[in-house]
């Protein structure tokens, strides 16, 4: 018979209906027998069991039966019922820890004859699980997914299961902080149907501490590594590895003390850091060796011990303060309760140089370092993975090697989407990925061609290749608007960091460039004939605009506004070229353009030109100017508004709109990536305070599950990263580099939560600088170059006078954006610093 489990309870009278005790009645009145009686839980505090059974085969019962959880202090003593617990299924809870729990089960015939009583073999002794999310139940967090998901069918118990994708490379993990000295038993049920899956404990650098090959079965079978020896304060990771011949299923994980009294003796090293350390420390207890890392530049003659620990009964050569001198290895002696000694081996390792800040904001300073760190995660360049893969093909259409790239979009997919590649570029070139980016440009630009009417794919598997999901003919793949453009305007942004001049140059590069300003808009403006590029419906069909949740309109703000980008793009792309003639007619074309929208295109009404701009414009030729998301924030963002009254409204309509994120308003975006977008839509305008707020949002919400859970936590969605670190560097601190120029903009955006700000080692072309804001007022430049930088330092107001290293120089004005500056252009010498600041 069908595996039954239990649906709901009855009372006592209820399950007796029928019943005679009249035993002068005559004939039989036993009810159905039940048979595989079991209990399906982790037996933990906090989590659930549940009973299920068979009815013997040929016997026949009602859709109900009376059930019970009983509960005694040891495992063979009496048990008795636990007050209210006659559903199906029991929360265990506090009072329960240490117990035994059986569940029992009288099943009702279908003439309400109740059968004999069934019991379970106990469960026990209830535990704590120090395993968080055990079961995947909560949207999956609390884990780390590499290649792997959640996902809600299939699973053991709950509502989810963790998906390890196939491949031996993939896998699982999580890290916990050991509560307790005891020895632990490791559990879990796996299903694998390819060979050697793995789990066990790991350190925190992914070094195996223990493993074990989970069973190859079609169904969850329960594996454990029993009596693990671990002590209160060690920080350890349980993993799961995918199998290279099936994917793999794992559910009800825990880690819990062994039912034992005895108390492991160890004679280890269990926490250990230095001042300036970056990262956490690989502690291998099984190697005695202790591995760390601290930034460039670093003295490590010199590094103070700022935490060490051993075993409770241990002593150590070295503890907290020392001063040690790790020019090579050092040796640490640990001598236990009986003088037994043991040496561990410290070293450390100086990472490279990359671009880092130090601040008195203290979240900023962790958030930024944190997002450096992140975005390694996410390079995908000379690997051999999964290609094709996404939420609904979770284990893709084979495997390739790939070109260099990092992860553009959903973590749950083996792409690279154009959309988010090209918002993730400046944090990428500010990141170190130069090779990256180049190489995802060409790739997209070899993808336009004319039998796509010079769309490019919206989305790129790592080797190079259409990811399928988007992509199913020339003529049905998924496309937007905006992307086209927006190709060329973070191309030329990528010319101005890097000073590269392939991506003005390069013919591949410049054909797309060049077919998206002419024959892609020919192509695509046929319906209005304004010259301005419009959408023809859903995404599949070519969508004008970025929002994908609202309405499909023929043109959009966003389209337009990265449209105006691209032609003054354009127009500097050609002027670096030398092409001063074609330069000058694309710049008539780009002041012209700007003055259609102003006048013409983003008015609603002639009578109130005044009135918000117009964000989208439909088939049938309705204008509207409501709140559209991305089609209303890039018109500012895109600075293709004019600044003034009408374009500060718009700003203040923006705020009100999305409120204070997620749900704070009906408007406000569902999902955080959308978020990213506003510290450029209000840096720009010097509104410094509303862009900070929507930086320290998207910081306070990147520990949360994503909207969609399969890929993962709001910091696993790869653009919350890289536009951290530019939001950072391009936006509060409002540096505009032009490599090709030996040149630098700065304008310090600090909010009043930041007293100062400072990056070190800033690659702009083959120059390094720092730059250091304090408050809004003062900066200073150091050129570690062998060249001399042109700097022009920007400060917000009317100043007739800046001070330059305490000389007192006049001070020049202008309007950026609608905001008055005042600003000095001065040379910085190379190895020089120089301090600008404002005197009055």
């Amino acid at each position: 018979m069908k595996l039954k489990y239990l649906a709901f309870a009855l009372s006592g009278a209820l399950a007796l209906s029928g019943c005679n005790d009249d035993s002068s009645s005559g004939g039989s009145n036993t009810g159905p027998e039940t048979e595989n009686l079991s209990v399906k839980g982790m037996g933990s505090v906090g989590t659930v069991l549940e009973g299920n059974f068979d009815i013997k085969e040929g016997q026949s019962s009602a859709d109900v039966s009376s059930v019970r959880w009983l509960i005694s202090d040891t495992k063979d003593a009496d048990y008795v019922p636990i007050s209210g617990a006659t559903e199906e299924s029991l929360l265990i809870d506090q009072a329960q820890l240490h117990k035994y729990i059986k569940f029992e089960v009288s099943a009702v015939g279908e003439d309400g004859t109740v059968g004999e009583p069934s019991l379970s073999e106990a469960v026990g002794p209830i535990d704590i699980n120090i395993v968080n999310n055990p079961s995947f139940d909560n949207k999956g967090l609390g884990w780390s997914y590499d290649v792997a998901n959640i996902k809600g069918s299939f699973t053991y118990q709950g509502e989810n299961r963790g998906r390890i994708a196939i491949g031996a490379d993939h896998g699982i993990t999580q890290t916990i902080t050991i509560p307790e000295t005891a020895y632990y038993d490791l559990s879990a049920y796996i299903n694998s149907t390819g060979a050697n899956a793995e789990f066990g404990i790991k350190n925190l650098f992914d070094e195996v501490l223990i493993n074990r090959t989970a069973a190859v079965s079609n169904k969850y079978k329960f594996s454990k590594v029993t009596t693990i020896p671990l002590e209160k304060g060690e920080q350890v990771k349980i993993f799961f590895n995918g199998s290279n011949d099936s994917a793999v299923n794992v559910d009800n994980v825990k880690l819990s003390k062994t039912d034992k009294d005895e108390l492991p003796v160890l004679n280890q090293v269990i926490q250990f850091a230095v001042d300036q350390q970056s990262g956490e420390t690989g502690i291998n207890k099984n190697d005695k060796t202790i591995d760390f890392f601290v930034p460039y530049n670093t003295d490590i003659s010199s590094l103070t011990v700022s935490a060490m620990s051993v075993s409770q009964d241990s002593t150590s050569s070295v503890s907290t303060g020392d001063i040690l001198d790790f020019t090579d290895p050092v040796s640490i002696e640990l001598i236990d309760k009986d003088g037994g000694t043991e040496t561990w081996t410290a070293a450390v390792t100086v990472k490279d140089k990359e671009v880092a800040i130090s601040s008195s904001n203290e979240s900023l300073e962790d958030s930024f370092n944190w997002a450096i760190d992140k975005t390694k995660q996410f390079v995908m360049t000379g690997k051999n993975g999964l290609v094709n893969r996404d939420e609904n093909n979770n284990d893709g259409s084979g495997r390739a090697d790939y070109l260099p790239s990092y992860w553009a979009g959903y973590y749950d997919r083996t792409a690279f989407y154009s959309r988010d590649f090209l918002h993730q570029a400046a944090g990428a070139k500010l990141a170190g990925l130069d090779n990256e980016n180049f190489s995802m440009f060409e790739i997209f630009a070899h993808h336009s061609t004319e039998s796509r009417k010079w769309y490019t794919l919206w989305a790129v598997n790592f080797d190079g290749s259409p990811h399928t999901i988007d992509y199913v003919h020339d003529d049905y793949f998924v496309r937007e608007v905006p992307a086209q453009f927006e190709f060329i305007e973070k191309a030329y942004e990528q010319f101005l960091w890097t000073g590269d001049r392939r991506y003005i140059e390069d013919e591949q590069l410049w054909l797309f460039y060049t077919k998206v300003m002419t024959d892609y808009i020919y192509l695509h403006d046929t319906q209005t004939n304004n010259g301005v590029a419009e959408g023809y419906g859903g995404i599949f069909e070519g969508s004008a605009t970025y929002n994908e949740r609202g309405e499909f309109p023929i043109e959009a703000g966003d389209g337009i506004g990265s449209q105006y980008q691209a032609m003054v793009a354009y127009t500097a792309m050609l002027e670096a070229r030398g092409e001063t003639s074609s330069a000058q007619e694309w710049r008539t074309k780009t002041e012209e353009f700007k003055t259609f929208f102003n006048e013409d295109w983003s008015v609603a009404d002639i009578n109130n030109p005044e009135a918000n701009y117009v964000n989208i414009v439909q088939k049938d030729g309705v204008r509207l100017n409501d709140f559209g998301k991305e089609n209303s924030w890039f018109m500012p963002m895109k600075l293709i508004t004019e600044p003034g009254p009408r374009n500060d409204n718009y700003l203040d309509f923006i705020s009100a709109n999305v409120g204070d994120g997620i749900g704070s308003t009906p408007e406000a975006p569902h999902n955080i990536e959308a978020y990213t977008y506003l510290p450029e839509t209000f840096f720009p305008y010097n509104r410094n305070e509303e862009a900070w707020k929507w930086m320290e949002y998207i910081i306070s919400v990147r520990e949360l599950p994503h909207e969609r859970p399969t890929q993962g936590t709001n910091g696993d969605y790869p653009e919350i990263s890289f536009t951290l670190i530019s939001h950072t560097i391009e936006g509060l601190m409002g540096i505009e580099p032009d490599a090709a120029n030996d040149a630098v903009v700065t304008a310090s955006h600090l909010p009043q939560d930041i007293s100062w700000l400072e990056v070190q080692y800033l690659q702009i072309g083959d120059q390094e600088l720092a730059v250091r804001h304090d408050g809004i007022t003062r900066t200073a430049l150091t050129n570690d170059s062998d060249r001399p930088l042109n700097w022009e330092a920007r400060f917000y107001g009317d100043y007739a006078q800046l001070s330059v290293n305490g000389s007192s120089q006049p001070a020049q004005q202008k309007e950026v954006n609608g905001v008055l500056v005042s600003y000095i252009e001065v040379t910085v010498d190379p190895s020089a610093v120089l301090t600008v600041e404002v005197t009055n």
